[in-house]
C-alpha cells in the first residue's frame, strides 16, 4: 500500500479510489489491533516500580491528544496536583491515554473531558469524566470486553479496533487496582480507577 500511495494514479476511477481507501483503512485498523494485542501480551513483563508524578503524566497525555480534542471542539482539563504513585509509567500513560481518547471520540462538539486524581488513605483515585452521550447501564461492564462497542454503527467513523478499554482493564489488573464506570449526573460517563 505504501508503494501504491507513493505514486500518482490519475487514471483510477472513483470505485478504485474508494476500494484503495477502504483497504488502507482496514490495513491501519489491523496494524493497530496487532500492536494492541502485542502490548497486552507484554503486560506481565513490564516493570511496575517507577515513581509516577500523575499531574505531569496527565499533562503529557492531554497535550498529545489536544489536536484530536481541538478537531472536535472539546475542552481538556487536568486536575491532578501533587499526586504520585508507583507503577509502570508506560502502562499508566497508556491507560490514561486510552480513557481520554475514548472520552474525546464519544463526546459531542463543545463537550469537555476532565482527568482528576486524588489520594485517600493508601489509595490513588484517578478519574476520566466526559460530557458525552453516556453508556447505558446494562452495557457498562461489557465495555471492557475485547472488540465490544456500545454503538457499532460508529466504529468506522471513530476508528480504533475495540481493544482500548480491554487493555485499560488489564493495565489496572496488573497494578492490583480496580476500575468502575459510572454515569455522570450532568450527562456523560466517569471511568474511575483505584490503585
Amino acid at each position: 500500500l505504501d508503494l501504491y500511495h507513493s505514486n500518482s494514479h490519475p487514471d483510477n476511477d472513483a470505485d478504485t479510489v474508494q476500494m484503495i481507501k477502504m483497504v488502507t483503512e482496514q490495513n491501519d485498523r489491523l496494524n493497530k489491533m496487532v500492536k494492541t494485542l502485542l502490548d497486552m501480551s507484554e503486560l506481565q513483563t513490564v516493570g511496575r516500580d517507577d515513581e509516577i508524578i500523575l499531574d505531569a503524566l496527565v499533562d503529557e497525555v492531554l497535550e498529545d491528544l489536544e489536536p484530536l480534542a481541538e478537531g472536535k471542539n472539546i475542552r481538556l482539563i487536568g486536575k491532578c496536583k501533587d499526586i504520585t504513585m508507583v507503577g509502570s509509567d508506560i502502562l499508566i500513560y497508556r491507560l490514561v491515554y486510552n480513557l481520554v481518547e475514548n472520552a474525546i471520540k464519544y463526546n459531542h462538539s463543545g463537550g469537555q473531558v476532565t482527568v482528576s486524581a486524588d489520594r485517600k488513605e493508601n489509595h490513588v483515585y484517578l478519574s476520566v469524566e466526559d460530557t458525552g452521550a453516556g453508556i447505558p447501564e446494562e452495557l457498562k461492564e461489557r465495555v471492557f470486553e475485547p472488540f465490544f462497542r456500545v454503538d457499532k454503527s460508529r466504529s468506522r467513523e471513530l476508528g480504533g479496533v475495540g481493544l482500548g478499554l480491554a487493555l485499560v482493564r488489564e493495565i489496572v489488573r496488573v497494578h492490583d487496582g480496580s476500575i468502575t464506570v459510572k454515569s455522570n449526573p450532568s450527562g456523560g460517563t466517569i471511568f474511575e480507577v483505584v490503585f
